[in-house]
């Protein structure tokens, strides 16, 4: 069996809402990772905190600087045009202190952490940074569920046309986030109940600014839903360059799902248990009163253990959200031409798909399965290889069952075969 060790860190960026190491309401939520395995799979990993609504530009330069070390410079000319802080969190110690050609890393990302993962990439091959950086720092680049050709959610939310709608839906939870990054900027231990970890706002201070949809913030193309809008993605798709230095992996989900009957079958029986309960009580019966208690706290005794074994990522959590996506989508054909209409992903895609000047994508029809071993010799750099899974959009995180399998069979090819190519082109090229 091929080792899951790496010989160089694998880098993990989750995605919008998502936490690294330090989770919300005071730690004791769940890991967004599934954090037990990799320790056990690979313990050469590193778990970012970026910017939980931030763009991808202000995620990227987070991550680096959590890697490299140091304080977070977004960049002159990149905070003048946002509006925003020049600077942000200072990171003393750096996760990967050793980060350069010869010691590079390999680059997974979650959701808006694939995209955030090619920013982060992009920005290292042009030396944003001013440390000798290039494409050689990354050897591989692994998107999950990653949004990389936009997801049409942006326009359910009301952004068009590169801004935000006045009392769209978008706006309203722009404001609602707004005010609670404005009590949590002036009372800092409100943090540890959930923090939006993007200091470079906080030079908006008043919540007039903060709720209104022409505010600094919400009128600011410097957040992550512009950054996910089709058109812009394309465009910065468009632009990305040495992308045939990576080894490329795509893991792409599905709308498959599996009702959980059992639990709710044990949860409509709580409910009837705990109206019996009450009916009983003020009917006077104590007694019986007492012995359903005991019995409807026995069941939920059952049914928390059961919902704590729940695979999240097949269960309908984001049905509702998919019937309406499908409602909202319906007239696509006035948004897309024919030629565009091949970019549409997000939520509604089985595919991530990503198309740019010297990367592309293995089709549906005879495409090569990374994970499958016997297919490891067939990989190039530049071609975007899938990895299709029937889960939702939470596959390879905790909430997966299957995401510490996933992962072995990541940190396998990494170790496998991109290693061991990387370590051949090096010495090819000295």
């Amino acid at each position: 069996m091929a080792s899951t060790t790496t010989q160089f860190p694998v880098v993990l960026i989750h995605g919008v809402f998502g936490y690294g190491k330090t989770r919300p309401l005071w730690n004791s939520w769940s890991p967004y990772w599934p954090e037990t395995a990799l320790r056990t799979l690979n313990n050469n990993h590193v778990i970012v905190d970026v910017g939980a609504l931030s763009s991808d530009h202000d995620r990227a330069c987070e991550a680096f600087y959590q890697l490299y070390g140091g304080r977070v410079d977004y960049g002159e000319q990149h905070s003048h045009d946002a509006g925003h802080n020049r600077y942000g969190a200072i990171f003393e110690e750096a996760a990967h202190p050793d980060w350069s050609a010869s010691n590079p890393v390999h680059l997974v990302g979650h959701s808006f952490g694939a995209t955030t993962a090619l920013e982060l990439y992009q920005l290292l091959c042009k030396d944003f940074f001013g440390v000798g950086s290039d494409h050689r720092w990354v050897v591989s680049l692994v998107s999950i569920a990653g949004p990389l050709t936009g997801t049409t959610l942006t326009h359910l939310f009301g952004l068009h046309e590169m801004r935000m709608v006045p009392y769209s839906l978008g706006h309203f939870i722009g404001a609602a986030l707004g005010v609670w990054f404005k009590l949590h900027s002036d009372w800092p231990v409100l943090r540890r109940f959930f923090d939006f970890r993007m200091p470079q706002w906080e030079c908006v201070t008043s919540f007039r600014e903060l709720l209104s949809a022409h505010g600094r913030i919400n009128s600011s193309m410097d957040l992550a839903v512009f950054d996910i809008i089709p058109h812009e993605r394309m465009r910065r798709n468009a632009r990305l360059r040495h992308m045939d230095k990576l080894f490329l992996v795509s893991v792409a989900t599905s709308n498959h799902v599996e009702i959980p009957k059992t639990e709710l079958g044990h949860s409509v029986m709580c409910a009837g248990l705990a109206l019996g309960t009450a009916v009983a009580f003020f009917s006077g019966f104590l007694a019986l009163a007492t012995a359903m208690t005991m019995a409807t706290l026995l069941m939920l005794h059952g049914l928390r253990r059961r919902v704590g074994a729940l695979d999240y990522a097949v269960i309908p959590s984001l049905y509702a959200l998919l019937l309406i996506m499908r409602r909202h989508v319906r007239g696509l054909h006035m948004i897309f031409d024919g030629k565009n209409l091949r970019y549409l992903v997000g939520l509604l895609a089985s595919e991530d798909n990503l198309d740019s000047d010297d990367s592309t994508f293995e089709e549906h029809e005879g495409e090569i399965n990374p994970m499958n071993p016997v297919n490891a010799s067939k990989l190039r750099r530049g071609k975007w290889y899938v990895h299709r899974v029937r889960k939702n959009h939470m596959a390879g995180t905790h909430f997966d069952s299957d995401s510490p399998a996933l992962f072995r069979r990541l940190f396998e090819l990494m170790s496998g075969h991109f290693e061991a190519a990387e370590t051949l082109h090096t010495a090819a090229g000295a």
